[in-house]
C-alpha cells in the first residue's frame, strides 16, 4: 500500500501533512522508530531504543503525532525539549493533542511552567497526561494552592518522588482532613506547608493515626507543639508503632541513658528515631565502647548519629589515629565530630595538607571508603 505525504520543516521540525491509512500489516514499533527518526531525528539506536520500552501499541497516523510535536512547538519548546520528553514518554505521542494535551498544557503553563520546567514536570509526571483534568488534576491543584499559598510551592510538591499520589480521590480526602487536623492541633501554617512539602505521603495516613501520634510527641516525647523540631518529631515517628519505638528506646537504656538523656537527644535530634535497630546499636557500641563517649558528649554532639559509620566516621576516624601517632595533630583537635562534618571534598582538603609527611593518606582513606562502598 502506498503513502504519500508532503512534508514541510519549521524549526527544525517535519511534519507530516497529509498520510493515506497506514499499513495494517507494518510493525508498528518500526513505524514508532521511523517516525522518531523522521521528524525527531533520533539516531536509529535510540529511536529502537525507545521504542522498545514504549507501551505505544500503534501509532494509527503521523498526523496525530505532528499535532502533539507542534502543541509543544506552541507552548516555546524547542526540538531538544521536545525529544527529552519523547524519550521519556514516547507514548505521549498517541495523546489526543487538542483533546487531550493541549488544555493540560496550557494549565501547567498557567501554573508558572515553561521551557525546560515544563519538561522537568513532564518527565517527573508522565501520569498526569492521562489523569483526568477537571476530575482530578484541578481539584488537586486548587486543594494544593489552598494548602500551600503558591504556585511556586505547588509545583516543588508535584515533583516530590512520591507524586503519583496526587490524583487519586483518597489523597485529596485524607489531605484536606489531617491538614485541618494539623491546623486544629495548633501547628503554625508555616510548619504545616513544611511538613506537606516535605512529606506528602505521610499525609495519606489515617486521621485517627495522625492524631494519635501528635499527641505521642508532645506526651510521650516531651516535645512541645509550639517547638519547630515538633513537626520533624512528627514525621520521625508517624509509620513506627508505640512498641517499634520503645524498643529503639530501650536499645539506648541498654548502653546507660537515662529517659531524660533520651528525651533530650530526641529533642535535638528527632531522625534518630528512623535508624534500625540494629544500625543504631552498632552506632551505640562504637561511639560509648570503642570511643568513650558519654551519653552527654553524644547529645552535644548529635549529627554523629546522622553519618554512615562505615562509610563516613570509621574511615576518618581511622585517618586521625594516623595523624595523631605521628603527632601531626594533637590529641584533642581537630576532633572527630569536626572532620565527620566536613563535605568529601574539604576532607581530602584536609587530608591533602599533610601529604608531604604523609604521601599515600589520601589514597588510604579513598580505598578504605572503596572497600566498604
Amino acid at each position: 500500500m502506498f503513502r504519500f505525504s508532503i512534508f514541510f520543516r519549521s524549526h527544525g521540525f517535519r511534519y507530516s501533512t497529509l498520510s493515506s491509512t497506514i499499513d495494517a500489516n507494518r510493525n508498528p514499533h518500526l513505524l514508532l522508530v521511523d517516525y522518531l527518526m523522521d521528524s525527531l531525528q533520533f539516531s536509529k539506536k535510540d529511536a529502537i531504543s525507545i521504542s522498545t520500552k514504549s507501551k505505544v501499541t500503534h501509532l494509527k497516523s503521523t498526523i496525530n503525532s505532528d499535532l502533539v510535536l507542534n502543541i509543544f512547538k506552541t507552548y516555546g519548546l524547542d526540538l531538544p525539549q521536545i525529544r527529552q520528553i519523547v524519550s521519556s514518554v514516547p507514548k505521549i505521542l498517541t495523546c489526543k493533542p487538542n483533546k487531550t494535551l493541549e488544555p493540560k498544557i496550557r494549565v501547567f503553563h498557567e501554573l508558572g511552567l515553561s521551557g525546560s520546567d515544563l519538561v522537568t514536570f513532564i518527565q517527573n509526571n508522565p501520569h498526569i497526561m492521562w489523569s483526568g483534568l477537571g476530575t482530578k488534576i484541578m481539584p488537586c491543584l486548587q486543594l494544593l494552592r489552598q494548602i500551600l499559598g503558591s504556585d511556586e510551592i505547588v509545583i516543588q510538591v508535584m515533583n516530590n518522588r512520591t507524586r503519583r499520589l496526587f490524583f487519586t480521590n483518597n489523597f485529596m480526602e485524607r489531605l484536606s482532613t489531617n491538614v485541618l487536623l494539623l491546623q486544629n492541633f495548633g501547628l503554625l501554617n508555616e510548619r504545616i506547608v513544611m511538613f506537606v512539602l516535605n512529606n506528602p505521603n505521610k499525609l495519606i495516613v489515617d486521621p485517627t493515626l495522625l492524631e494519635s501520634k501528635l499527641s505521642y510527641v508532645e506526651e510521650k516525647l516531651g516535645i512541645s507543639r509550639e517547638s519547630p523540631i515538633f513537626i520533624h518529631a512528627l514525621s520521625a515517628v508517624l509509620w513506627y508503632t508505640d512498641s517499634e519505638i520503645e524498643r529503639k528506646m530501650q536499645n539506648f537504656r541498654s548502653f546507660g541513658w537515662s529517659d531524660s538523656d533520651i528525651a533530650l537527644l530526641f529533642m535535638s535530634q528527632p531522625y534518630c528515631l528512623t535508624m534500625s535497630e540494629a544500625n543504631m546499636r552498632n552506632k551505640l557500641n562504637f561511639y560509648m565502647k570503642d570511643l568513650g563517649y558519654t551519653p552527654s558528649y553524644l547529645m552535644s554532639c548529635n549529627s554523629f548519629f546522622t553519618y554512615s559509620l562505615d562509610k563516613r566516621v570509621i574511615p576518618r576516624n581511622t585517618m586521625l589515629k594516623i595523624l595523631r601517632e605521628k603527632k601531626l595533630v594533637s590529641s584533642d583537635k581537630p576532633s572527630l565530630i569536626t572532620i565527620a562534618s566536613y563535605k568529601e571534598s574539604r576532607f581530602l582538603e584536609f587530608l591533602r595538607g599533610f601529604e608531604d609527611d604523609v604521601p599515600c593518606l589520601r589514597e588510604i582513606y579513598l580505598d578504605t571508603v572503596k572497600r566498604v562502598s
